[in-house]
């Protein structure tokens, strides 16, 4: 079991494997303050000073790491099809295999990696997202019930009523939207000190009239990417990216091609 000095050095170490350059954020939590803050269905059976470090993407990501691993796998003579049907899902696969290099990098501690599309049994989220990134400071976390505590209420500033139940989401102080939680190192043996605290997130919005229009474009038009917008972000995905993230995932190597007929 690792002690709780060298928690220091392994931030470090990630931050240096998956660096900003490239495209990636990493904040350092501790479990406890996470299963303080969700349901019993979603605490994580650990020790509360066990460390986590939480990994987000930054518009950085697409034309950085993953442009570069994606042409990686383009072999002499191949074509775009022949690279299409290796890498079925290409983001995906791509964090995968970039986390468990990462992982393979400390071969003395024993770490769990849950990425954000990873579910339990019962098709719920193994971690939630959205409260990792609040409890770690990493985007502000903004849910309907930090505007109103009444439903109805929240409903009434809707144009239209939502086919769903009103959902929050993430700002990012940089980034605005232009962001993704992408997955949690949980170090089983790293015990984070008792002196360590958690920076709070901060909010790039003003008021609740600025949160209720975040929820009202993230509610009723996500797929138009407004609400990435919100906050003023000073750094934004490229036309590429969204285009990328707008279309399913069979077209989405259409969007793509230009990347192998550059090397």
């Amino acid at each position: 079991m690792s002690s709780s000095s060298n928690w220091e050095d392994i931030l470090k170490k990630i931050k240096e494997l998956l660096p900003d350059t490239e495209g990636f954020e990493c904040y350092p939590f501790r479990i406890g303050a996470y299963n303080a803050a969700v349901s019993s269905y979603f605490k994580l059976d650990y020790d509360d000073r066990t460390m986590a470090v939480l990994v987000l993407s930054t518009p950085k990501m697409f034309e950085g790491g993953f442009k570069k691993w994606l042409q990686s796998k383009q072999l002499p003579g191949e074509s775009v099809e022949d690279v299409s049907e290796k890498v079925l899902d290409p983001l995906q696969n791509y964090m995968t295999e970039t986390f468990n290099d990462v992982v393979r990098e400390f071969p003395g501690e024993s770490v769990e990696v849950i990425h954000d599309f990873d579910l339990t049994p019962t098709r719920r989220p193994k971690v939630l997202m959205c409260t990792c990134g609040h409890i770690a400071g990493a985007a502000f976390y903004v849910r309907p019930q930090i505007v109103s505590t009444v439903p109805d209420e929240i409903e009434s500033k809707f144009p239209q009523k939502p086919e769903k139940p009103i959902i929050g989401v993430s700002l990012h102080p940089k980034f605005g939207g232009h962001f993704a939680f992408r997955a949690v190192f949980i170090f089983r043996g790293v015990k984070l000190p008792d002196t360590f605290v958690e920076q709070p997130p901060n909010n790039p919005l003003i008021g609740k009239t600025e949160m209720e229009e975040l929820l009202i474009l993230f509610n009723l038009h996500w797929r138009d990417g407004r609400f990435r917008d919100c906050g003023d972000p000073i750094e934004k995905y490229s036309n590429l990216q969204l285009e990328y993230f707008s279309k399913p995932p069979a077209q989405r190597w259409e969007v793509i091609k230009h990347w192998f007929q550059e090397i």
